[in-house]
């Protein structure tokens, strides 16, 4: 009797320690505050999230813009992005190198993925301000109330403030601009004359491309002549003033006959790097990087001898179609807008600031004293299409008053109406 009596009594005892375990299981389902806010506490507390849990943030860049390419500005780039993403542990970015033209370029290959692979679009895409408009047409670029109430605020020159704006619509915001101005070695010229009479009497040759295909010298001398309230940006007026400008330099061999082999700005640079020409028109960025101590820079000549210029930019745009992205996109823009890094990064890019702190906090030199000049006086050069519309027909009419061709009134007159909007 005692084996059976030993067995009914561990069986006795598993049963009572089965019930208890069933017992305590069940008081701690029935406690819902102690444990589930033990477990939010331990999940909110992890400092970095998993790697499959991390957003890659994707941006588009032109080719002067890639942050790996080992220069000065390209490096601060880098360690901007950086910055950004150790103040935001579970987002990495991704930069892609995009042309800014052709049929593998920037817009095109937006155009493509909005319509075949909308989540292959970036998130954030550096844009050349002529190609904005056919940008935001198209619907690869969208406006963000965020970036638009930033570029609000008075810490943004005029020019720059049109360059991310289309249709009174803002885009985005301004990364950087370069503008036209006058190259010239101080060893044949000691300055450059403010105006078209001035510029005439030197007798000096001022190169420029005048078979540019996109007639930019011209445009800027048409574009800062006055007109009137209702009269289109270029008028009958303007372009016969601006065809005798011409004409009277070739005479002067201000602007000799030759200079109708240039097509770019780029060609007469070189050129006036070799010593051929003593003056010369040039980007802003080509003039602050040089650092040979004979060759300084300074405002084009204008008729009035107020300094002009026209700019080309890049502005910063949202191109994610993902509101929640959208949203971490424009914050990294506004990270990369700082007056700050603007300042830093425009002088190590040898390119203008668009806000007047970052300007401010430039070196007091030359190139600061010129950009000065500049700012408050710049507009946009036109959009690619509106170039490509009237560039041609802008340099040649211009190449034909170099080489005698054609007189400063049949000239302008060859051109009556096509600037009417």
């Amino acid at each position: 009797m005692k084996k059976p009596t030993y067995r009914l009594l561990l069986t006795a005892l598993l049963a009572l320690c089965l019930a208890g375990c069933a017992g305590l299981t069940a008081s701690l389902v029935e406690t819902p505050n102690a444990t589930s806010s033990s477990a939010a506490i331990i999940s909110t507390a992890q400092p970095t999230p998993n790697i499959d849990r991390a957003l890659t943030l994707t941006l588009w860049l032109p080719p002067q813009f890639d942050p790996s390419s080992g220069s000065l500005a390209a490096s601060m780039l880098q360690n901007r992005l950086e910055e950004f993403t150790g103040q935001h542990p579970q987002v990495i970015i991704h930069t892609r190198i995009k042309e800014e033209s052709g049929a593998g370029g920037l817009l095109e290959s937006l155009k493509r993925a909005q319509n075949a692979a909308p989540l292959a679009l970036p998130d954030v895409s550096l844009i050349p301000v002529g190609l904005l408009p056919q940008a935001a047409a198209a619907g690869v670029l969208h406006a963000q109330e965020r970036l638009s109430s930033e570029l609000g605020s008075n810490d943004w020159y005029p020019f720059a403030v049109a360059l991310a704006t289309v249709d009174e619509q803002r885009y985005g915001l301004p990364f950087v601009a370069d503008g036209l101005v006058a190259a010239h070695r101080t060893t044949a010229i000691s300055q450059v004359p403010p105006t078209w009479v001035r510029l005439m009497d030197t007798r000096i040759a001022l190169g420029f491309a005048a078979a540019d295909p996109q007639a930019r010298f011209t445009l800027l001398q048409l574009m800062s002549l006055p007109t009137g309230a209702n009269e289109p940006a270029i008028t009958d007026r303007n372009l016969l003033e601006v065809f005798d400008f011409y004409a009277t330099g070739q005479a002067r061999n201000v602007f000799p006959f030759w200079l109708t082999q240039y097509q770019s700005n780029e060609q007469t640079w070189q050129a006036f790097s070799e010593g051929r020409l003593p003056m010369v028109t040039a980007w802003t960025s080509q003039v602050f990087a040089n650092r040979q101590t004979e060759i300084s820079g300074a405002a084009l000549p204008t008729q009035n001898g107020q300094p002009f210029t026209l700019v080309r930019g890049w502005v910063w745009g949202v191109t994610t179609q993902n509101p929640e992205r959208a949203a971490l996109a424009s914050e990294l823009i506004e990270f990369l807008s700082t007056p700050e890094f603007l300042a830093q990064y425009s002088a190590a890019a040898s390119m203008l600031p668009p806000r007047p702190s970052s300007l401010a906090a430039w070196a007091p030199d030359s190139n600061q004293a010129l950009a000065s000049q500049l700012v408050n006086n710049a507009r946009p050069l036109p959009d690619q299409e509106t170039l490509e519309r009237w560039g041609v027909a802008l340099s040649e009419a211009v190449v034909a008053v170099l080489k005698q061709e054609m007189t400063a009134t049949d000239a302008a007159e060859s051109l009556s109406g096509v600037f009417v909007p």
